[in-house]
């Protein structure tokens, strides 16, 4: 269906509304979208989907954010903040990780903490598929509140099916955390507009500290607009009272977040991100141009290719170059929502005629997002840091598309538009039928993205099930093909090295034979990635041909 069709299909579909109402039909489909319990039941059909698109809880890590966030959370499962490092840390070296003097990822804690649950039930994919239910479901009740059941219907569908919370959103990503709290906290700050309770005020802080340990940057934006609003509010009805509960529970995350700080690098002031990147990749820190500075730490040829990478990046991001930056990053934006719905994009023009301060401050918070992020040299495609004002996107382009379906079904025009079109039999008749003639326009890359992500995941499940067939307790020497990429790093770490039933390491050629005698009851074994076989290992580290084991299905 090309975008032309679709916006033939949507007008024509409106102009029904004129002549079939189905009142009855109409009424009872508004009564149950707005039924109390209708956003769970939103958030449960979000997060089947989303554990149906990413394949199942118990997915492999595919990028090193990813591994790093897994490897986080188990070690907080154990009930600890750091774990024991690494001996001869060269060989078990991860990306964002310190191997040594402990072992612990540079990220913070407030992601890996909610993946904890997951982790003890063994399904760590649990917790991002639930996180991405609430934000479905609040989405829509959101939506909801600040127009009508309808446009929260179609905000949600919107979201739900955008190409870039497809692709980046089913993942153990933190972005899955500040996403749905992003949109409880809006949530939250919406119901206590509404009716000054208290609660709602207290929720809101929480959001904010729990996105805060997850991604401070993120949720700084965050907080800011909303600080305002929340203070002039304050400020007029004088109940400064009731700012008390608030930041208390700020002052506690904020403890936290020193507290995580003095566990892991020993200083309350210090955060393990920013000293991960000077020991090494200091070029991956926030500014433009290159630091100049070298690693502390030597870095295999893996992680030297990959540090040319952030260089490269850093590079070429200057202050000259970011005006070019700036729109190529609104256009990947923009893509991640209506990259395959064209038609959509300039019909959501008309949701910014209007006079609703709800959404213009969505569409400001939005925009000081990117412009907060401006200081993160990052490729272009890696438009993840901005998925959590998707939700924004979609809302505008829902109540665009209710102004059309109630514009050409009740052929009304107000102008200026300062109030939604109300809930009439012929525009839901025409929303209705909209939405299923278009339903597969509008779903278009769902099957692309799901088969995408099956194919991107198949070199780590590949991999994963290869070491599955190794009996017994192991070291595998992963050598890399010479065309691997760095990005794909099959090198991970589990918290208890002695109960990790196999050691996954780089290949260090003769010194791989210093591992082998640190554990000499495990059997060693060298990865050809380039053949995608395991070939096992003698006690001098030569390969023994003879006792080959190859992927499943891969033949002889």
């Amino acid at each position: 269906m090309t975008d032309t069709n679709a916006l033939a299909i949507l007008l024509l579909a409106a102009l029904l509304g004129r002549f079939i109402t189905l009142p009855a039909l109409t009424t009872r489909a508004t009564q149950l979208l707005s039924w109390r319990w209708m956003p769970l039941l939103i958030g449960a059909v979000t997060a089947l989907f989303m554990a149906w698109l990413w394949g199942g809880l118990d997915q492999v890590a595919v990028i090193h954010d990813e591994a790093a966030m897994l490897l986080q959370a188990k070690i907080y499962a154990g009930g600890h903040w750091t774990a024991p490092g690494r001996p001869l840390p060269e060989f078990f070296e991860q990306y964002h990780v310190f191997v040594t003097p402990v072992l612990v990822p540079k990220y913070p804690p407030g992601h890996a903490l909610l993946l904890v649950p997951g982790i003890w039930l063994g399904l760590p994919g649990l917790m991002p598929v639930l996180l991405l239910g609430l934000c479905g479901a609040l989405v829509f009740a959101t939506a909801r509140r600040l127009a009508n059941p309808w446009v929260g219907l179609i905000a949600w569908l919107l979201w739900t099916t955008a190409p870039g919370i497809m692709d980046f959103d089913p993942s153990y990503l933190s972005e899955t955390t500040t996403s749905a709290f992003w949109m409880l906290g809006w949530y939250a700050l919406i119901r206590w507009l509404d009716d000054d309770r208290q609660h709602w005020l207290t929720l809101l802080a929480v959001s904010i500290g729990i996105g805060f340990l997850t991604r401070p940057v993120t949720m700084l934006v965050f907080a800011l607009p909303v600080a305002v609003v929340v203070l002039v509010r304050i400020k007029k009805r004088v109940a400064w009272k009731e700012l008390v509960t608030p930041f208390g529970v700020g002052f506690v995350f904020i403890a936290l977040w020193f507290l995580w700080c003095e566990r892991t690098t020993g200083n309350p002031l210090h955060a393990p991100y920013a000293l991960y990147s000077r020991y090494y990749f200091p070029d991956d820190v926030m500014g433009f141009g290159l630091t100049g500075l070298q690693p502390l730490r030597h870095l295999n040829p893996d992680m030297e290719r990959f540090n040319e990478y952030v260089k490269f990046l850093h590079r070429n991001y200057t202050l000259a170059a970011l005006p070019q930056n700036l729109w190529q990053r609104i256009v990947a934006i923009a893509g991640n929502m209506w990259a395959t719905r064209a038609m959509l994009l300039p019909l959501t023009a008309l949701a910014l005629v209007t006079t609703s301060g709800a959404l213009w401050f969505g569409v400001g918070s939005a925009a000081l997002l990117v412009l907060a992020y401006l200081c993160v040299g990052h490729a272009v495609r890696w438009s993840v840091y901005y998925v959590e004002i998707q939700p924004v996107l979609a809302f505008a382009t829902a109540l665009a598309w209710w102004r059309v379906a109630s514009l050409l079904a009740s052929r009304k025009f107000e102008w200026p538009m300062r109030r939604l079109p109300a809930v009439a039999a012929g525009t839901v008749f025409a929303t209705i039928a909209s939405l299923i003639l278009l339903m597969p326009y509008v779903t278009r890359m769902v099957p692309y993205i799901a088969a995408n992500k099956a194919d991107g995941e198949s070199y780590h499940r590949d991999f994963r099930d290869l070491l599955a067939l190794i009996p017994g307790r192991s070291m595998v020497f992963i050598r890399y093909a010479p065309n691997h990429s760095p990005h794909m790093s099959l090198v991970t770490n589990e918290p208890d090295l002695q109960q990790q039933r196999v050691w996954t390491v780089y290949d260090l050629g003769a010194e791989n034979v210093r591992l082998m005698k640190l554990d000499p009851h495990r059997t060693p074994y060298l990865f050809d990635d380039e053949h995608r076989v395991l070939v096992p290992l003698d006690s001098t580290g030569a390969p023994i041909h003879g006792h080959v084991i190859r992927e499943p299905g891969s033949g002889d």
